[in-house]
């Protein structure tokens, strides 16, 4: 494909208007034709807006959407975007399910079309570089600290805290993302305490007890979405030489022994729009579940705390 492919973004909520907006705007592969929301807002000039998937497209002139929706509604809208030919982005986390990625990504491939579950913090800029001094060096231990305050970021919004928001794993999820990205082995849930607060059935806050094959103890993550005071997100490993590698600033820092290696301006999804578009022209897909698959076995695992 010579030409720019054409996206229908699908959800105008704030991580589309902070980030896919913005990298669609500078995308040399995408161009924005249309948008869909059931509640009316403004849109960039020269898109067309919908109130809804079926509306969009019908009106065609599409060849791919992204899907911005909170996870309960998203796996029945991108069957029927796959039903309809066109190839689907699904923003973090992909659906509510590992059992619904697998289904969508059977379609896209029956259908020769390409889906992504495109978990953003993947391409951080530090991501890379971990992976290789990790290859190289070992982890002997890590530690996940993801703090911040769900009311700052997302004012109003009640659907994480039903079933299938998942909570404090929305965006706990980024740092799992990270991690097995990372890491040279299987990461595993051995343990999971959550808080959760009356009324609500998602955590606001949980701490995880992690292992490797040959490493039973020593990781760990510490989740907190109701927390006052400056945002943390941060891993740190031990490598088995000793050396010390941090990863800060959600990915987009990096540091051995002190020394900075990395060290970028948010650049997550300008990488991931690249991507998708290369996963498009290639006709294959990137269906990546193992952030939820540790998300999934947080949540059977779990105890409840005070």
């Amino acid at each position: 494909m010579s030409e720019p492919i054409r996206v229908g973004l699908v959800g105008l909520g704030q991580i589309a208007r902070v980030q896919h907006l913005p990298a669609l705007a500078g995308s040399p592969d995408f161009r924005l034709v249309a948008v869909c929301d059931p509640a009316p807002s403004a849109v960039p000039d020269g898109v067309t807006p919908h109130r809804s998937l079926a509306a969009m497209i019908a009106a065609g002139g599409i060849d791919a959407v992204a899907f911005c929706t909170p996870p309960q509604v998203r796996y029945r809208l991108a069957r029927t975007a796959l039903a309809a030919g066109l190839h689907v982005l699904l923003e973090k986390p992909p659906a509510q399910t590992v059992a619904e990625i697998d289904d969508l990504a059977a379609l896209a491939r029956g259908a020769g079309l390409s889906l992504f579950a495109a978990w953003h913090s993947m391409f951080a800029g530090a991501v890379a570089p971990a992976r290789r001094l990790l290859a190289a060096r070992g982890a002997g231990a890590m530690r996940i600290v993801w703090r911040e305050d769900v009311h700052k970021f997302h004012p109003g919004v009640d659907w994480f805290w039903q079933p299938g928001g998942m909570g404090v794993f929305d965006p706990g999820v980024n740092a799992l993302s990270i991690a097995v990205a990372c890491l040279p082995e299987p990461l595993f849930v051995r343990g999971a305490r959550f808080r959760i607060r009356p009324g609500e059935h998602t955590p606001v806050a949980a701490m995880l007890d992690l292992a490797t094959p040959t490493r039973e103890t020593g990781f760990t993550a510490d989740f907190d979405w109701d927390h006052r005071g400056e945002e943390t997100w941060s891993i740190d490993w031990t490598l088995d030489d000793g050396g010390a590698l941090s990863l800060s600033r959600g990915g987009a820092a990096l540091r051995l022994d002190g020394a900075t290696l990395v060290e970028e301006a948010d650049a997550e999804y300008p990488r991931l729009y690249a991507h998708f578009a290369s996963l498009i022209r290639a006709a294959r897909s990137d269906a990546e579940t193992r952030p939820l698959r540790l998300a999934a076995d947080a949540f059977s695992l779990a105890r409840r705390v005070a």
